[in-house]
């Protein structure tokens, strides 16, 4: 069984698991393949924790969550009265933090996976070469951030159409730049992210949008492995992730 936000991201982690994969081979490559299908949520410019448990009953977490810039400073949210700039935290390049997804996923995949890197990410570069239909629920989310999409140059022209309005369900959304990008993910690895020329693209665009990100920042990124958190529920024992995750310490 899989299941995951988009149908097609589901298909791709059956493919793999048919493919003789185990379920971190699977869970990398729907990683991936939501990058693409799932524009609003899943994507390789952020971070996450992936828990994981093994057949032999081995139990740890992977925090890839996405780091502060080192230019980073507590009051680069603030005006210079001090009051909050609600539009700085959420929306441009001073928003974002240094992306984890690409070294979350591949330190899953080398550590427990069975699979190569190339096999596992070849579904989400198809469909990002060849696009997909836009369902409902993507079409209304784009509608609602089309005018936001429409302030930047680069995100209209993969997201709108070339008239400026938003794509309705149905369309196919085509993303050869992001086919591009993930290729060579898939053969250079982490480095090709982190230390190459997307960085250094990152990088650029960032400091010519106000934002802070340079290559360096992405060259000291790692990813961390941790033990669960562990608690129990009428008799169950539940295992979930420690801080900084939140949800894991609601949980226990």
């Amino acid at each position: 069984m899989v299941a995951t936000a988009q149908h097609e991201a589901s298909e791709v982690g059956l493919q793999i698991l048919r493919a003789g994969g185990n379920a971190i081979d699977a869970a990398v490559a729907v990683g991936y393949a939501l990058a693409v299908v799932d524009p609003c949520c899943g994507n390789i410019g952020g971070g996450g924790f992936m828990l994981i448990h093994t057949a032999d009953g081995h139990d740890t977490v992977i925090d890839f969550r996405e780091t502060a810039p080192r230019a980073a400073t507590a009051g680069m949210f603030l005006d210079p009265a001090g009051n909050p700039v609600r539009e700085r935290s959420l929306y441009g390049y001073l928003a974002a933090g240094v992306p984890g997804t690409v070294m979350g996923l591949d330190n899953a995949l080398t550590r427990y996976g069975k699979l190569g890197r190339a096999a596992v990410m070849a579904p989400a570069i198809a469909l990002a070469r060849d696009g997909f239909a836009l369902g409902e629920a993507d079409a209304a989310i784009i509608a609602a951030r089309a005018e936001r999409l429409g302030k930047d140059p680069e995100a209209a022209r993969i997201f709108l159409r070339p008239d400026g309005g938003p794509h309705p369900a149905g369309d196919r959304l085509v993303q050869p730049d992001l086919a591009n990008t993930l290729a060579l993910i898939a053969e250079g690895g982490p480095d090709a992210f982190y230390r190459g020329p997307i960085a250094a693209a990152v990088a650029a665009a960032s400091a010519a949008q106000g934002g802070i990100f340079t290559k360096e920042d992405f060259a000291a990124y790692t990813a961390t492995e941790m033990p669960p958190i562990r608690c129990t529920y009428r008799g169950y024992v539940i295992l979930s992730a420690p801080p900084p995750s939140a949800g894991g310490t609601i949980l226990c």
